[in-house]
């Protein structure tokens, strides 16, 4: 019988490395497994208040540049 061990990282600091889950030392986000896809933008969409800053800043960005066309 073989185990696996997942190695955990940080979707923002990939070079913050640990077998099992925690939290990043640097930014405090959860640590994630390995591998997995899009692990950022689940955890983007995990809170609705990070959904609503996402929002918030792809508008002003939007308007920024509607502006600089104008």
């Amino acid at each position: 019988m073989t185990t696996t061990v997942l190695t955990y990282t940080c979707p923002m600091h990939r070079q913050v490395r640990q077998p099992g889950p925690g939290s990043c030392p640097h930014c405090g986000m959860a640590l994630v497994a390995e591998g997995q896809r899009f692990a950022l933008l689940r955890h983007m969409f995990s809170s609705p208040a990070h959904v609503a800053v996402m929002v918030a800043v792809m508008a002003a960005l939007m308007a920024a540049v509607m502006m600089m066309l104008a």
